[in-house]
Order: C-alpha cells, then sequence, then structure tokens
C-alpha cells in the first residue's frame, strides 16, 4: 500500500517522457531489425503506462481534490459545463 502513495506523487512529466522515451527505443528498434530492443522499448512503454494508471487510482483513492474548475457548493453535477446543467432527463 504505501509503493501506491509513493506513486501517487510523481507528476505526470517525468512518467509521459518514459512513455516517450519507450515509443522511441521500440521505433529505433524496428528501424535495426532487433527484436530485443523493441521488446525493451515495448516494456518500458507499457510499464511507465501502468505506473501512470496506478499512480492515479492512489491519488482518486486519498481523496485529492476535483481537477475541475470551482463548482458551486461542491456540488459538480449541477456545474454549467455539463450537458442538461447536470441534470438527469
Amino acid at each position: 500500500m504505501a509503493s501506491l502513495l509513493a506513486a501517487s506523487t510523481i507528476p505526470a512529466a517525468p512518467v509521459i517522457g518514459l512513455m516517450a522515451l519507450g515509443v522511441l527505443i521500440a521505433m529505433v528498434g524496428h528501424a535495426m531489425r532487433s527484436r530485443g530492443t523493441v521488446a525493451a522499448g515495448l516494456a518500458i512503454l507499457f510499464l511507465a503506462t501502468a505506473g501512470m494508471v496506478v499512480g492515479g487510482f492512489a491519488a482518486y483513492n486519498r481523496g485529492e481534490t476535483d481537477p475541475r474548475p470551482g463548482c458551486p457548493g461542491g456540488d459538480c453535477r449541477s456545474a454549467p459545463d455539463t450537458p442538461n446543467g447536470g441534470g438527469l432527463r
């Protein structure tokens, strides 16, 4: 559980950079026709993606603030940017 909390404190930019690096390594491996290099790049990409999902899940479970702009009274279901004013019809 402690690793989930630690993962949620990592900003998104380094994780996205790691994803881009994985794609770049996979592309270079494809150009070199090296299955090992392609596999390493894809492994980096998928591990970074999994890390982002775990971090988002941990942040959600910690009850961090709502990222949407101010909701009147904390009830975002009636925010003006939702369809039909947030009401279900």
